[in-house]
């Protein structure tokens, strides 16, 4: 008996790395396709269809399994912060993913789990030791090594747009964990979209472009590969661990430089590719010491 309930656990937890798998994939293209729009849109307008896309596939998830009382919002102030830093950040990650290669720019968003154990410090109150602090040091080393004159360059557009947007990113994992506390993950995920639809919907009519026929296929991939891939993300962390799942989040890193050379002969240099290495190196080990922190 025991055997068969640990092969479930086990299968479960294999689907639950396969949904992982391939929600991060579906986020790649989510951004290859907000990446194709942002070269004669602005940028603002790209964020309003990211936001506008989603929200009805949202809405029908949330409806079709009966769970539309759960979107009302106990602690609506976090839920507008936590809005208005995402308009920010989104805004600044369709720049970075307009100015630089696909890759350069995910190697540059991999710096988040950094930035959030220094956070997680004086905003959740926790207890980072040594091994992590090491861990973080360790990292940004990395960070050094691909933002180099010779890799991607410290004072680039893009790279300034990248390091902002992972900053506000970090800072709405922050707010998300403690608004878990009280919130159901679909009032997370409906006033997420919503606050994009409503906020980079009222900027981008100061600077609106118009929108194409050969735009609406592109339209309807960032829609549908958002939707998708929360999803599949929602599906994977409720069948595995996120101590199991969080290292696979770095196989992004794998479809943003197939999918950057296939559509546009993007390749990132040496210098990138071994930064990169290490800030994925050192986001894994942080996540493994987290792991570690919580079963004692």
């Amino acid at each position: 008996m025991a055997n068969r309930y640990s092969q479930a656990a086990s299968e479960h937890i294999s689907r639950g790395i396969i949904f992982m798998i391939l929600a991060v994939f579906c986020f790649a293209l989510m951004d290859v396709a907000m990446k194709q729009l942002a070269g004669h849109m602005s940028s603002m307008q790209v964020a309003f269809f990211r936001g506008a896309t989603s929200l009805p596939f949202v809405l029908v998830w949330i409806i079709m399994n009966n769970r539309l009382h759960r979107i009302k919002p106990n602690r609506w102030q976090l839920h507008l912060l936590r809005g208005a830093v995402s308009i920010l950040f989104l805004f600044l990650t369709v720049i970075t993913l307009r100015e630089l290669p696909l890759a350069n720019a995910y190697a540059i968003f991999f710096v988040a789990p950094l930035i959030i154990t220094l956070l997680s410090v004086p905003l959740l109150k926790e207890k980072v030791g040594v091994h992590r602090y090491s861990a973080v040091a360790v990292g940004f080393i990395g960070v050094l090594v691909m933002l180099n004159p010779n890799a991607m360059g410290f004072l680039s557009y893009g790279v300034i747009t990248g390091l902002a947007a992972t900053l506000g990113y970090s800072i709405v994992m922050i707010l998300v964990r403690i608004m878990h506390r009280t919130e159901y993950s679909e009032s997370l995920m409906f006033f997420f979209v919503l606050s994009l639809t409503i906020g980079c919907g009222f900027f981008a009519m100061f600077d609106w472009r118009p929108v194409t026929l050969a735009d609406m296929p592109w339209l309807f991939a960032l829609g549908v590969s958002g939707a998708i891939a929360q999803y599949l993300l929602t599906e994977a962390y409720r069948l595995a661990p996120p101590s199991v799942l969080s290292s696979f989040e770095y196989t992004a890193m794998i479809w943003a430089l197939l999918l950057g050379y296939w559509l546009w002969g993007e390749w990132p240099g040496a210098g990138v590719l071994v930064g990169a290495a290490i800030v994925i190196a050192s986001g894994i080990y942080i996540s493994h010491r987290e792991a570690r922190r919580k079963q004692h």
